[in-house]
């Protein structure tokens, strides 16, 4: 059975991801799921210059709870096994490290927003994620 990687930042269409991950468990082709919230490294933004390191580290671990709350809830629902994790770093790269670290078969993520800009910017996270991934990606809609 495969083992997923699903990476989550509490947008509508990364829930679907969690969803469709969800499903292939229940229908016995997962037997794992890992979720991922990557948060963008403080360091190098006007944040850093007002907060401390430690009341940055703070503020990404909040967003990226945040960010898994509705995940955990789908596959708690579901009664998969799973781990949530949350990384900083550059997104698809971040992606792609996981993936790799935890073993994973497959990574599964939600398709590109509806608007044209967000579009454009999954499009470029998906394209990037796949010359990356070592593994499979898929994208659900």
């Amino acid at each position: 059975m495969l083992k997923l990687l699903v990476p989550v930042n509490g947008s509508r269409h990364a829930l679907d991801a969690v969803r469709h991950a969800a499903f292939l468990c229940q229908d016995r082709c997962a037997s794992d799921i890992v979720l991922l919230n990557v948060q963008a490294p403080p360091e190098g933004g006007r944040a850093s210059a007002y907060h401390s390191l430690e009341a940055l580290r703070q503020l990404e671990e909040q967003d990226g709870e945040a960010a898994l709350r509705q995940a955990r809830a789908i596959l708690d629902d579901a009664g998969a096994r799973y781990v949530a994790q949350i990384r900083v770093g550059r997104v698809a790269e971040t992606i792609a490290q996981s993936a790799a670290a935890n073993q994973c078969d497959m990574i599964v993520m939600g398709s590109a927003a509806r608007t044209p800009l967000g579009s454009l910017i999954r499009a470029r996270l998906s394209n990037r994620l796949m010359r990356l991934s070592r593994i499979p990606v898929m994208l659900v809609r």
